[in-house]
């Protein structure tokens, strides 16, 4: 019964699919490519075609890599005039290459050529009208007519064109696209942006060279270079655009990818590494530099031929899930900066073969999931100011021999927070600390919970220690201290001096800094 449903489920789906793509008859080329006619002025005879629409992205019907539109058709011994290619007429056929328009037509539609394989495309001045996103991803359109809203989606109109690097205009100062054979790109000094998908898909291109004074790779722009190899990016970037390396290197893991120091650091020079960059790239070795400013969202995820990264110390921020789903074992090793005060959510998640990772001392936050499945760590050294530690962290991290923590408050933690780690590895903490942490419910999971006294006399009372609560901290050991709270630009929030234990609420959740006495501050997180 439920088969017979789904069966009539997807036949009334087809059904209505089919009646948003009517037609008035439909003919075959000479070329053989069958083209879908709508009469759009009965009197004059003129119609619009379009190729076949998709179901679900699957097109039924494939044309030629050269297509030819006729500039009229016969049907039942009318001849009909091709003034229009319809809304999506041939959108996201990847086999066409190139398209000849016949100067009968004057309106082509939205999205009527977006997403093929054209590299150039002439479009006569009597089309009068080009509907929104008409030439989406086609790399350079020559057309002088008057319809307004250029370019359509195309990454050029009247492309200046020079040893097979398409500019804007001659004084090339933004790249746009290349020609799809292109095997070597040496980017002339003049340019400063290297355009959305000016290289993307290019199955030929094996080097290119970028030029000091380069300030922006759009997004996209070596998206799905196959064959491409060593990248130096120069010191004068400042944006990596979204997935400007996707699926880009060849597939040996011989490629590398370098950004360059700059030999004076400042904010100026800073760079920013965009979400997916090199995401599913096989690029083998990075080299950040000393300049990485931030790394979005999935930037180095499922790269299967990356063995270690190192982030440098100028990068504040890693997004969710940077370096996850390297499942098939290849990165080994991550160094994160010191200064980085979170580590988001999935940022190691699946990265099977990783063996080496430090926490840097500045963390104070955990988020969930951040080394799931990192099963080959056997190691970790959680820092002193860390108070909070999300769901499924350290899940399925099943080899994890010794955990030494220096938080001599018990981190919050949850009931996934160690899912599946043994129970019986060494957890040392810190000296006075095993009470605290035997008794929280979560961290009490751990059957060995060594103190770590070395170095600590024996007649020196505890340290008061901090614990984060809802909407505040509570402050317990103190002996008439006094207790001040900051927010991260250095403002005195709230203050007290205590004795015993003490309680603060704070105006709202965030990252505070917390000083005791003449202590140095400690960093925490308030949820």
């Amino acid at each position: 019964m439920k088969q017979a449903a789904l069966a009539a489920a997807l036949v009334a789906l087809a059904t209505a699919t089919q009646a948003q793509v009517a037609h008035d008859f439909q003919t075959v080329t000479p070329q053989g490519d069958t083209l879908f006619c709508t009469i759009t002025d009965s009197a004059q005879h003129h119609i619009s075609v379009r190729g076949d629409e998709s179901v679900w992205g699957a097109h039924y019907i494939h044309y030629s890599d050269t297509l030819v539109i006729p500039s009229s058709i016969e049907h039942d011994g009318i001849a009909y005039t091709v003034t229009a290619l319809a809304d999506s007429a041939f959108y996201s056929h990847g086999e066409v290459k190139s398209v000849s328009i016949p100067a009968t037509i004057t309106t082509i539609g939205r999205l009527a050529l977006s997403y093929t394989l054209i590299n150039d495309l002439f479009v006569h001045d009597g089309v009068e009208t080009i509907g929104e996103k008409a030439f989406g991803s086609i790399k350079n359109v020559v057309y002088h007519g008057t319809a307004t809203g250029s370019p359509w989606g195309a990454l050029t109109v009247n492309a200046y064109v020079e040893d097979s690097l398409y500019y804007t205009d001659s004084t090339r100062t933004r790249l746009t696209a290349c020609h799809p054979q292109l095997a070597q790109a040496i980017v002339p000094p003049s340019v400063r942006t290297i355009g959305r998908l000016a290289f993307a898909g290019s199955n030929t291109l094996t080097t290119v060279t970028l030029p000091e004074g380069l300030d922006t790779i759009g997004n996209y722009a070596f998206q799905s270079c196959s064959q491409l190899g060593t990248v130096v990016i120069p010191s004068t970037v400042r944006v990596i655009g979204n997935y400007a390396f996707y699926n880009a290197f060849r597939q040996d893991g011989s490629a590398t990818a370098t950004i360059a120091d700059a030999e004076h650091v400042s904010p100026d020079s800073g760079c920013s590494i965009g979400k997916g960059a090199f995401a599913y790239s096989h690029v083998g070795a990075v080299s950040l530099g000393n300049r990485i400013t931030s790394i979005g969202s999935d930037a180095f995820s499922t790269c299967d031929r990356l063995d270690s990264v190192i982030v440098p110390n100028s990068c504040t921020y890693l997004a969710e899930r940077v370096f996850c789903y390297n499942y098939n074992g290849s990165l080994k090793k991550v160094h994160l900066p010191e200064g980085l005060d979170t580590i988001r959510a999935e940022l190691l998640h699946g990265c099977l073969g990783l063996k080496e990772v430090n926490i840097p001392s500045s963390v104070v936050y955990i988020d969930s999931m951040a080394f799931l499945e990192c099963s080959k760590l056997t190691e970790l050294t959680l820092p002193e100011g860390l108070n909070y530690i999300g769901q499924y962290a350290f899940g399925e991290c099943s080899r994890v021999r010794k955990i030494r923590s220096l938080a001599a408050t018990p981190p919050q933690a949850f009931s996934g927070t160690f899912e599946r780690m043994n129970p019986e590895l060494s957890l040392i903490v810190p000296c006075h600390s095993g009470e605290a942490y035997n008794a929280d419910p979560y961290w009490s999971y751990f059957n060995n919970i060594e103190e770590d006294c070395t170095g600590v006399p024996t007649a020196e009372a505890p340290q008061a220690t901090i614990r984060t609560i809802e909407g505040g901290i509570t402050v317990e050991g103190c002996t008439g201290e006094r207790i001040r709270v900051f927010d991260t630009g250095g403002r005195l929030i709230a203050e007290t001096t205590c004795h015993g234990t003490c309680t603060l609420h704070l105006p709202s959740a965030g990252i505070y800094m917390v000083q005791i006495a003449d202590r140095p501050a400690r960093k925490v997180v308030v949820q």
